[in-house]
């Protein structure tokens, strides 16, 4: 089945021959001519994914979920990035994208397609004895039972909504939010190698937010819109996606864990490069809750970090700018206007729900959905059921609102009750515990450096998760299910969990 260190010709060829049937087909743009290419392409890809470690394979679709457009979470301006249409079919339900075609039968995305073809592979591999993916580090079986467990407690919540009369379709998009984390998770887990692959897993979330950094600041400085009458600018409000702040925070947490275990010179000079192109991405996708994703990631890593130089050296800058921080917040909090007092309205829109219209609507969902959890606190609703709307609210251009709300992990209470949500989330505070377990025993810099990561990734996700729509979009799916992976197997690398009975480690 090829080589186990590398890849073969055959794969390189069907791979580029892929790549360009996809350009050409773009490129023509004819329905017909996109179907046929598509199809010639896909079975490229999985003859490629047949004959490489599934761990490219993962990769590959990791950088494709991270960096393409997905049309599904907006698009500010008329004008479409390169391969919208390819994100389009690889991240949307195919019956969404070709309403009325031959796609339009296909009620699942690519992504979701090419899952099954890699656990399929998975499957085949191990039945026939394979060692194509047998140089993989093991995960702990704590983790790994713990996702499927994810997976139980989705389809007990799911199939509970429905027998207590819930809607099917409704119910189908409520599952989709939460049933991929645990799938590539396992996917990424089941060959992924250890530290030998992390190199390249930062490789993957720093080129991906480079890329949506520039597309960001190039839609946003670029394009005129009409001016708008509440703020009087003539820019887009952001330049690519929300999720994209999961993307952002978590490369710019991955430069820091770098620096502060001094990982290697490499980390100095990615740093000086690439977190002002990604700062100013971030300011340009204009999404606030990107800077407090950052924020609270960097102050939770510097609170559970070992003392070093840098620490104390932050320590001592934040001492003497704290009381000037205090008093400049203390002069703007009341200031509505001026570039200078902009960070202090960021701030206070995120502790003040009344200080705008976008903030106090979603102080009233959350009413409204934690009243559907204290309704059925043991098991929630189930899914198929919108949350009560005790708090009528204003009417807003999003269908699925009472049934997908935008505070996903609120909503995840009031569906799935309190068995459900643990159900699913053990899997991330397990998370925690190996990323923790690998950094304080670790010995090794970048093992240290992977599992504060690990660590720092899982609140960027939860306040996504709890922000605005972030459970189950592929960028947040992607960046949480590889930092799952990693933090499993840098305990392992580290010394410190092995799944070995007690005897069978003192005899070996």
């Amino acid at each position: 089945m090829g080589s186990r260190s590398q890849i073969g010709g055959d794969v390189v060829g069907a791979t580029s021959l892929a790549g360009l049937l996809i350009v050409v087909g773009v490129l023509i743009g004819d329905a017909s001519v996109g179907l046929l290419v598509g199809l010639i392409a896909f079975a490229l890809v999985v003859y490629s994914m047949c004959r490489v470690p599934i761990r490219y394979s993962m990769l590959a679709l990791m950088f494709l979920a991270l960096t393409l457009p997905n049309p599904a979470e907006g698009q500010p301006t008329e004008w479409a990035p390169p391969f919208t249409i390819v994100g389009a079919v690889l991240l949307n339900h195919l019956n969404s994208v070709d309403r009325g075609g031959l796609l339009g039968m296909i009620p699942v995305a690519t992504m979701e397609i090419l899952f099954g073809v890699l656990f399929l592979i998975r499957m085949v591999r191990k039945s026939s004895g394979s060692k194509l993916d047998r140089d993989a580090l093991p995960t702990p079986k704590p983790l790994i039972k713990l996702a499927w467990l994810s997976l139980g407690a989705t389809g007990f919540t799911w199939l509970s909504g429905l027998v207590r009369g819930g809607d099917f379709a409704m119910s189908l998009w409520q599952v989709n939010v939460v049933i991929y984390l645990p799938i590539v998770f396992l996917l990424l887990q089941t060959s992924f190698r250890g530290p030998k692959d992390h190199w390249n897993l930062a490789k993957v979330v720093l080129a991906a937010a480079t890329y949506r950094a520039l597309l960001a600041t190039y839609v946003v400085y670029t394009t005129v819109l009409p001016m708008d009458p509440n703020t009087g600018s003539t820019k887009p409000a952001y330049g690519t996606a929300h999720a994209d702040s999961v993307l952002f925070a978590a490369a710019l947490l991955l430069l820091a864990g770098m620096l502060l275990e001094r990982v290697d010179r490499r980390a100095k000079w990615l740093a000086a490069v690439l977190i002002p192109i990604i700062m100013i991405g971030m300011q340009a996708n204009g999404r606030r809750l990107a800077w407090v994703q950052i924020g609270i990631a960097l102050l939770m890593v510097y609170l559970v970090s070992r003392e070093n130089r840098l620490k104390r050296a932050i320590r001592r800058t934040l001492t003497y700018l704290t009381p000037v921080g205090l008093l400049y917040l203390l002069i703007g909090w009341d200031r509505t206007y001026g570039a200078i007092w902009k960070p202090v309205r960021l701030i206070r829109s995120v502790v003040d729900a009344k200080t705008d219209a976008s903030s106090m609507w979603r102080e009233y969902e959350n009413v409204n959905i934690i009243a559907t959890f204290r309704s059925n606190p043991l098991f929630g609703t189930g899914y198929g059921h919108p949350y009560q709307e005790i708090v009528i609210l204003p009417p807003v251009d999003y269908s699925l609102e009472r049934w997908i709300p935008h505070n996903s992990l609120l909503g995840l209470w009031g569906y799935s009750g309190l068995v459900g949500f643990l159900g699913v989330t053990l899997l991330w505070t397990s998370g925690v515990y190996f990323a923790m377990r690998a950094y304080y025993k670790g010995t090794e810099p970048s093992h240290r450096a992977a599992a504060l990561v690990s660590y720092g990734v899982v609140p960027i996700y939860l306040m996504q998760s709890w922000g605005d729509l972030g459970l189950g979009t592929w960028t947040g799916v992607f960046v949480m299910g590889a930092a799952l992976t990693v933090a499993g197997k840098v305990a392992v690398a580290s010394g410190q969990w092995t799944d070995s009975p007690p005897s069978k480690r003192r005899g070996s």
